[in-house]
């Protein structure tokens, strides 16, 4: 009996070490493997970008401060995100209290070096990551990852191949996942808005109610001229106080090279009244970031994250 119950317990372990840890020993809660490991009852066949999209937005929940990001899954996504399986050129998700916009772009550079340093542009305005992905671009086949940063020029992702079922490795250099040349990649998704949505959770951070902050009837710019004016207009609302609004356009360097704020004091304030102030025809030929950030008296969300180009 004795011999059995040591085996039994000896087994057990080993199954146990087998598990992939749900949190690990950083204080950095974007470095937990757990953010970007995916169950294998969670995982379909082809879901290697839905994946990527899933990390993606858990890590803008855990920046935003709202909600539990754990109960963002592949499930939790699939219907919003797909379609036949695919993954939606442009989709909203409803997530643990706020919604996620997502749009997607192609990649222009011809050589590896021209790609990373794309990734490292659209990173300074997507911090929360970019997904990433290509036809034969991994060892795998077609296949897409989640970027997160680029370090001495070198890029690292997380890669559901390398987060799935039994396999948990988290955040790694891309020599380490299974992707090819970075080059190999043609396009892109991103977070271009986030607002609150009507199913308010309680706030990581404070445990208060999450306010319902959001934009309205958005104007913004996709492809303006070069000299060429162009008038911005959305309603920011709120159930609370609105303390401040921003209206901004980040180069693709990351650099501010337009701002105005406002600090309405209000629950309602239509960014049209920053209009003046935001002079696109002074805008060199390139691609930009339109971006509104609000801030109420609960929590401060940046609406508006959108691309466009000036031509």
């Amino acid at each position: 009996m004795k011999r059995r119950t040591t085996a039994f317990l000896l087994a057990l372990a080993l199954m146990i070490t087998a598990i992939p840890a749900h949190v690990s020993a950083t204080s950095d809660p974007l470095e937990d493997k757990a953010v970007y490991y995916t169950p294998a009852s969670d995982y379909k066949s082809g879901d290697c970008i839905l994946t990527a999209t899933k990390m993606m937005i858990r890590r803008a929940c855990i920046m935003a401060g709202t909600g539990d990001w754990s109960k963002i899954s592949n499930k939790s996504i699939r219907r919003e995100a797909t379609i036949s399986g695919l993954l939606r050129n442009s989709f909203v998700c409803d997530a643990e209290g706020l919604l996620y916009k997502i749009d997607s772009g192609t990649f222009t550079g011809k050589t590896n070096g021209e790609r990373i340093k794309e990734f490292e542009s659209l990173l300074k305005v997507h911090p929360e990551g970019i997904v990433v992905h290509g036809k034969d671009a991994a060892s795998t086949g077609t296949h897409g990852v989640l970027v997160v940063k680029v370090a001495d020029g070198i890029p690292y992702a997380a890669d559901s191949s390398r987060n799935t079922g039994l396999n948990n490795k988290g955040i790694q250099k891309w020599s380490d996942t299974t992707m090819l040349k970075a080059k190999k990649v043609t396009k892109y998704w991103y977070v271009s808005e986030v607002s609150a949505s009507q199913k308010t959770v309680p706030s990581v951070s404070s445990g208060t109610a999450a306010s319902t902050l959001r934009i309205r009837s958005l104007r913004a710019p996709e492809k303006i001229k070069a000299g060429r004016t162009f008038s911005i207009k959305g309603t920011v609302k709120s159930n609370k106080k609105i303390k401040k609004v921003t209206v901004r356009v980040i180069d693709s360097e990351g650099n501010k090279v337009l701002s105005a704020s406002k600090k309405p004091n209000s629950k309602k304030f239509n960014i049209k009244k920053l209009d003046s102030k935001i002079k696109f025809g002074k805008l060199a030929k390139g691609t930009y970031t339109f971006q509104v950030i609000a801030k109420d008296s609960a929590q401060k969300l940046k609406l508006v994250n959108k691309q466009f180009i000036v031509k």
